[in-house]
């Protein structure tokens, strides 16, 4: 007999995806999407807060300003339960604004970027995001090491003005791991974005253990290392041992990995089509693949 929540999880993959086209066919979404399971959420350290464990990077229909595109990803985002939204530059004002004309900036997590070297344009920017979302603080105010380390000390004064929340470093690329180390070992940082996945495990050696130790919230960028795991995965089959862990897709194979490690809270996947996006967060239920599995995925993908 079939796992009651194999069975579960699949009508609910169903069932999102037939409400992805009706968004489409501009059919009456909103009433399917009340119906719609809501994604599991892990706890930031520290906090009595918690994020979903599906987020959204800065997708192409945030960066080339796509207004349509990007009404119905995070319409669709956010009533399958999403929060976390990455995102920098001009993005982040197309995410706010779009938030702000579906009612939802209240629900959502807004991650943004800060890497300019005059404070005036920085505070600026934080309070064009303020008035736009309407929130008294922002959410998370990250930048990248290099900039971060040697200004983390202004990073520090707006949090304590009660001008973010929370504040964090990000990165892509072991380069970067020591400095990443380094600031948290301050015990000053709350979120950390690093890059992992089954193509790139290198931080789960130091960077995620010590992340986990520390109590900061750990998010993942580059689940799909830019497109490049699809191209390594493609026109080969998924193991029929997938349905162990509930996994119906190679995006969801990667996806429930990168979950499977204690360390992160939410990771971070890039896209502007609907029928990817559910897919992605179809990863987010069920079951997932214990340690020993976690080896056999890593050497599966490896002998692809």
């Amino acid at each position: 007999m079939e796992d009651p929540t194999m069975i579960k999880r699949r009508a609910f993959v169903t069932h999102s995806l037939a409400t992805a086209s009706s968004i489409l066919l501009a059919a009456s979404w909103s009433r399917a999407a009340k119906m719609q399971e809501q994604l599991p959420r892990r706890p930031i350290p520290g906090t009595k807060e918690s994020l979903p464990v599906i987020g959204l990077g800065n997708s192409n229909a945030f960066r080339q300003n796509d207004v349509a595109s990007s009404t119905t990803l995070i319409k669709l985002f956010h009533a399958n339960g999403g929060a976390y939204i990455d995102c920098m530059g001009s993005s982040r004002f197309l995410v706010a604004e779009v938030a702000r004309s579906l009612g939802v900036c209240s629900d959502l997590f807004l991650g943004t970027y800060f890497l300019d070297h005059d404070e005036g344009v920085m505070l600026q920017n934080i309070q064009r995001l303020l008035e736009i979302t309407g929130k008294n603080k922002l959410d998370l105010v990250q930048s990248y090491p290099e900039f971060a380390a040697p200004n983390w000390g202004l990073f520090q004064r707006w949090k304590e003005e009660e001008l973010t929340r929370f504040i964090g470093v990000a990165r892509h690329h072991q380069n970067y791991y020591e400095g990443m180390m380094q600031m948290m070992a301050t015990g000053t940082v709350d979120f950390l974005q690093v890059n992992y996945s089954l193509l790139e495990t290198e931080a789960d050696k130091q960077v995620l253990p010590m992340a986990l130790d520390n109590g900061v919230a750990v998010t993942i960028n580059r689940p799909f290392i830019n497109g490049g795991y699809f191209t390594k995965v493609r026109g080969h089959k998924l193991p029929a041992w997938a349905a162990d862990f509930d996994c119906d897709s190679w995006a969801q194979f990667g996806l429930k990995f990168i979950l499977s490690n204690p360390a992160v809270t939410c990771v971070l996947t890039e896209t502007a089509n609907p029928k990817h996006a559910l897919d992605n967060i179809g990863a987010g239920f069920g079951r997932l693949p214990n340690e020993k599995t976690r080896q056999r995925m890593v050497q599966y993908i490896k002998n692809l």
